[in-house]
């Protein structure tokens, strides 16, 4: 079953960079350059491709996460009715937009992503959510007082091959903002199932492996304890 599931995901790799192949690169895409039509504005996955090439440790991947995976992802995230959500990374908005379909009310879900580029993308793709380009190791001072009204962090952040020191400093964070009993939900594309350098009071609860996502990806559920 899990050769089969290999080789189902292989495929899927093989034929969707088969059609970022036949779309072609332009020097404009390396470079970044405005484009003839001003008013143009590039596709997501142009943006996120850029913002891979300028920084790879903190993208940890070249694609977008799939639709596949960002419903495996709001299908974890407990509907707040008071509170907020808190996704970090929120990249070109698949995941977001996931979180809205899947029923967070988009008055409570707050979305923070470092990219200026990537940031104006998820403003414009979902107005209606609160959109905060800083970085995730300030997160409880980009949340002000919301900070105390975390019910859920949902992550994209790549924290195996960001540097060690980052990713302790934002799984500080998340350990300050979530509430006991509250959910952090990663993504990884680990699929060993290695633990995370969380606090001991965190349990892992719940994943899934989604194998139509360019790489396959694991999803971990961890609920904090304290």
């Amino acid at each position: 079953m899990i050769r089969h599931n290999i080789l189902k995901a292989r495929d899927f790799l093989n034929q969707s960079v088969a059609k970022v192949r036949e779309s072609g690169f332009s020097q404009e895409f390396f470079e970044g350059k405005k484009a003839e039509n001003k008013n143009r504005k590039p596709p997501g996955w142009v943006l996120f491709a850029r913002e891979t090439l300028r920084n790879p440790r903190t993208m940890g991947t070249g694609w977008p996460s799939t639709p596949q995976l960002a419903q495996a992802i709001a299908s974890y995230t407990p509907i707040p009715e008071t509170g907020f959500v808190i996704e970090l990374g929120g990249g070109t908005g698949i995941v977001t937009k996931a979180l809205l379909e899947h029923g967070v009310p988009p008055e409570h879900l707050i979305s923070i992503e470092q990219s200026a580029s990537l940031a104006d993308c998820l403003r414009q793709c979902c107005p209606k959510v609160r959109i905060i380009q800083g970085d995730a190791q300030q997160m409880s001072h980009l949340l002000g007082d919301d900070s105390l009204k975390v019910n859920t962090v949902v992550s994209g952040l790549p924290f195996r091959s960001l540097p060690k020191t980052i990713g302790h400093n934002i799984i500080k964070q998340i350990d300050e903002v979530l509430p006991k009993n509250g959910l952090m939900i990663q993504f990884t594309y680990d699929l060993s199932g290695r633990k995370m350098f969380l606090s001991h009071h965190f349990k892992h609860v719940a994943h899934k492996i989604v194998w139509r996502n360019i790489p396959p990806a694991r999803v971990d559920v961890y609920q904090s304890k304290k």
